[in-house]
């Protein structure tokens, strides 16, 4: 049985590729060809999962199509964003193949949300059928579309389990901190200060993060201009390896929601800063308001907060890890409705 797999995985973007690849090898735990579509090459290899850049042979025999995560229904929505689901819907509906919405999400505003002319078309169409979102008031506006849709919390949640990442035990009173931070002036100011930070505190390590693929096209992110033992730089090449690199770390501050959120599943606390909606949507679902600094705070709120490795080392204390992990245990019914839906294609074979 071939199933689909579509999303925005043409960016080389660890949080949409590490979604893609968790779904692709769940299929193939129960017995599916996934097939994924733009999902890096390089990676496809290494994991042995099929990819292509076409459409038409995306949907080419497939029994259904799920889109694999992602948060497609928040507001803002880019030109090649919304081109992807007017082709999604188009192709869809030649095909006459089903499409499975799966840990898609938006920014907790529901069915207030204002969606985008071909999200709106594809979401109201036939070939769209129920839905798994990763907010709970995203429900209302699936249900707006006239749709089924089940909550669950972000399928990302169980990456823990799902990659088999031990917790890391610290053998010295090393402070590691990732900082993962757009490169704007605002942020450029937080790097230096905290490069000063670094240089007096010889105790604290800050290892800025870089989400995309070396071969992506999107040069966001902030580099640091030098590197020391203090200052340290991780390049995202393949999900498992970032993953245990999050896993050794004692804080994440973090514009990206997909970074922060693998963190706190692994045990390591996160801090948003500047992030987008649904990132604050996120933390706000696990009582963690706190955890959500300002665009303004990159002055020197966050400054103040790194150089005190009590605030840092105190930082998981803060957040209620029994809502975490009872989230994650959830966040398997994405998992579940798949293999249902897997079950019910079969069933009709016979």
């Amino acid at each position: 049985m071939k199933v689909a797999i579509w999303g925005s995985y043409n960016y080389g973007n660890y949080g949409d590729d590490i979604m893609a690849i968790q779904f692709a090898k769940y299929f193939k735990s129960i017995n599916v060809r996934p097939v994924v579509y733009r999902l890096n090459k390089q990676l496809a290899k290494r994991y042995q999962i099929q990819t292509t850049d076409s459409l038409n042979e995306l949907f080419d025999d497939a029994e259904f199509c799920i889109i694999g995560g992602g948060g497609f229904l928040v507001e803002n929505f880019s030109a090649p964003f919304e081109e992807d689901f007017r082709r999604l819907k188009i192709v869809s509906s030649e095909k006459n193949c089903p499409v499975y919405p799966i840990s898609i999400g938006g920014e907790g505003l529901g069915k207030n949300t204002s969606l985008s002319y071909w999200r709106q078309q594809f979401f109201q169409g036939e070939t769209c059928k129920s839905s798994s979102v990763r907010l709970p008031s995203d429900r209302a506006l699936i249900h707006h579309f006239g749709k089924e849709v089940n909550y669950y919390p972000d399928v990302l949640l169980s990456v823990s389990e799902f990659w088999q990442i031990p917790s890391k035990i610290k053998y010295n009173n090393i402070i590691n901190v990732g900082i993962n931070i757009p490169n704007t002036i605002q942020c450029k100011w937080l790097a230096f200060q905290l490069s000063v930070i670094a240089s007096i505190r010889r105790d604290i390590v800050f290892h800025f993060i870089k989400t995309y693929l070396p071969s992506s096209p999107i040069n966001t992110e902030l580099r640091p201009k030098q590197l020391s033992s203090n200052i340290k730089y991780h390049v995202y090449t393949d999900p498992k390896l970032t993953l245990e690199f999050l896993a050794s770390l004692d804080l994440v501050v973090s514009y990206k929601l997909h970074l922060g959120l693998t963190a706190l599943a692994l045990g390591v606390p996160f801090y948003s800063l500047g992030g987008s909606g649904k990132a604050k949507a996120f933390l706000n679902s696990i009582g963690a308001d706190f955890a959500v600094w300002n665009p303004g705070d990159k002055r020197f709120k966050v400054a103040a907060f790194l150089s005190n490795p009590q605030n840092i080392i105190q930082a998981k204390n803060r957040f209620n890890f029994t809502i975490i992990d009872k989230f994650a245990v959830e966040s398997r019914g994405h998992l579940e409705l798949l293999n249902k839906l897997v079950k019910n294609v079969s069933s009709s074979f016979r």
